[in-house]
Order: structure tokens, then sequence, then C-alpha cells
């Protein structure tokens, strides 16, 4: 059996790592464990030990009473040995509990994973519409560029259009003017 770290026992607990690290420090001399190579592991005792803290803290008991219930039940005290020796003792535990602990964290690992593939799945489908949306906007900016360059002409030839027909009747009005007068002094003469 393995030695557990602080985010194995949140999991099995089903604790925050806030509420586990504030339990670790106030009840750290009833959480056995074992320092090696400066990383502390827990032992699989340390379950029960938490999971009757959790309990006591859901029925309301101060710390000051659960570490007396906990001192009355000669919990297994902190120990600072070396893995082996620690891997040795679990060995020669009790080994319903420690198959019991390893299928409960089988089981919730297997749990999380197939979450954690579904989640991954809805992103990627996410991410496939968002792909066809930036697709779709990129053809939209493209045609309203082009609809932008054909009003541009449009307004360019209307201009050139306006300007020939300002001219062709400011000569037309010229030339009919000029054809009174020259009638004019024909009759008058």
């Amino acid at each position: 059996m393995e030695l557990l770290t602080t985010n194995g026992l949140c999991y099995i607990v089903d604790v925050s790592r806030d509420t586990m690290l504030v339990w670790m420090e106030d009840f750290n001399v009833y959480i056995p464990k074992t320092d090696e190579k400066n990383i502390t592991y827990y032992h699989p005792e340390a379950i029960d030990v938490l999971k009757f803290i959790k309990k006591c803290k859901s029925e309301d008991y101060q710390n000051g009473q659960i570490s007396e219930m906990l001192a009355n039940r000669n919990v297994f005290a902190t120990t600072e040995s070396p893995l082996e020796e620690i891997q040795n003792s679990i060995d020669e535990g009790s080994h319903k509990e420690n198959i019991l602990t390893v299928m409960q964290t089988i089981g919730k690992t297997v749990s999380n994973v197939a979450i954690q593939e579904k989640e991954i799945h809805a992103l990627k489908q996410v991410q496939r519409e968002q792909s066809k949306n930036l697709q779709l906007l990129q053809e939209q900016a493209k045609v309203i560029n082009e609809l932008k360059q054909e009003i541009k002409a449009l307004k360019q030839q209307q201009a050139t259009t306006s300007v020939y027909e300002t001219r062709k009747k400011v000569f037309t009005n010229l030339f009919r003017d000029r054809g009174k007068d020259t009638l004019t002094q024909i009759y008058l003469r």
C-alpha cells in the first residue's frame, strides 16, 4: 500500500484543500504521517482520523472536544520513519481496510476520468462550432468589403455622370440662349 499526499486525502475524505490544511494544523498530533526528502506523506490510517474529524465538525464539535475524543481513541501518532519501515508496517496491517481504501480511490479516479472525458468532448464541440462561426464571419467580412468597393465605384460613376449631365445642360442652355440672340438680331436688322 502506498502512502498518501494531501491532495489524495482531500479527494478520499471529500473536503477542500484549505479545510484539509487547517485540520492538519489543528490535529497534527493525531494524523499519522512521515516525511521523506522534505515531502510529507500520510498513512492510510489518516483517512479514518480525518473522516472522524469531518463527522465531528458536521456535528458542531469544537476543536478541543475533537482532540479529546481523538486522544481517547488511541489513534496512531505522528512518526518520522523512513518510507520502507512505514511500508512494512502498512503491509502488516489490516489488508481489508487497505483494499477498501484502494478500491474507493480507484472508483473516484475512474469517475473523475469519465467526467473529464465528457468535458473534453464538450470543449472540442464548442471549439468546432467556434471555428465554423469564425469561418462564416470571415466570409461575411469578405462580402462586406466587396460591397463597399462596389458602392465606391457606383458613387464615382454617379459623380462622373452627374458632372457630365450638368455640363450638357449648361451647354444646351448656352447654345439655346445664343440662338435666340442671333434670331433676335436677324429680325431686328
